[in-house]
């Protein structure tokens, strides 16, 4: 390997960990601050370091200081032309300020570059969905998923609710969670998404179905009772809604006091005799 390629290589990997490092900063949210006094007192001892500005871009971006990060991004790029992923730094920027159409110009000049970037591809998607190409939008959505090993649930909840947009692909969107879930196994967040499709597209003994495989998996049964009322009163079958709200109410209190009273039990109870005066 010449050293050239060493280099590349280098940057590479600090690029990769300079965005997973802000990925976890933009989760938090806490500490932007000190990080970006801590990274400009590194550029001040290494003004011609490429990285640090789009690590401080990057920083201005979770700070949705969207001038800031520009400017960074772009003394990165003076600095160091070749370093492509100032773009999915941009996409990134432009995506979150709303900016849908400049997102896609600079993400499609990225993917040129690396069309298997997974962080990438599912940018685009997003922004193709706030553009209503919903057909873009899941071409990306499939493709990373197919990328990441393994994907990460969200992939499959977004990818489902572009398609559920339109009443044709309706059960697309059906079958790509239940892909999902059989990828991933049972995830409570998938089935609940295959369910409220159902519900909004009228199937309701799907979407019964689909709730009486996630109760018999569970032990809480207090939530799945009410959510079963709820799709039964949308189906109008109203005296089977009251029985299981009522069944919903017994089995919240029959819970030891311990675990009755907390704020997700209330509302479950709130929910159940909301139902029930219906």
């Amino acid at each position: 390997m010449n050293q050239r390629t060493y280099t590349k290589l280098i940057s590479l990997v600090f690029v990769v960990l300079c965005l997973a490092f802000t990925s976890e900063i933009a989760r938090a949210h806490e500490g932007v601050d000190e990080h970006i006094v801590a990274i400009t007192k590194k550029i001040k001892r290494d003004p011609k370091n490429a990285l640090l500005y789009l690590q401080r871009g990057e920083l201005y971006r979770v700070h949705r200081n969207w001038s800031r990060a520009a400017a960074d991004y772009d003394r990165a790029v003076r600095l160091q032309p070749g370093l492509t992923i100032v773009d999915l730094a941009r996409g990134r920027m432009f995506f979150e300020s709303g900016k849908f159409s400049r997102a896609k110009f600079v993400l499609d000049r990225f993917l040129r570059e690396r069309p298997n970037d997974v962080e990438g591809l599912t940018t685009r998607a997003r922004v193709f969905a706030k553009l209503a190409a919903r057909t873009e939008a899941v071409d990306d959505f499939t493709q990373a998923i197919a990328l990441m090993q393994p994907p990460e649930p969200e992939l499959y909840l977004e990818r489902a609710e572009v398609l559920a947009g339109d009443i044709r692909s309706v059960q697309d969107a059906l079958r790509g969670l239940d892909e999902g879930i059989k990828r991933l196994g049972p995830l409570v967040t998938l089935q609940l998404a295959a369910i409220d499709i159902e519900v909004r597209s009228r199937n309701y003994d799907a979407a019964l179905t689909r709730l009486d495989h996630i109760a018999a998996q569970s032990e809480r049964k207090e939530t799945w009772l009410v959510r079963r009322g709820e799709i039964l009163r949308a189906a109008g079958r109203r005296e089977e809604a009251r029985n299981a709200f009522s069944a919903a109410l017994g089995a919240i209190d029959s819970l030891p006091p311990a675990r009755r009273h907390n704020r997700a039990i209330s509302a479950l109870q709130l929910r159940a005799r909301s139902g029930l005066r219906m």
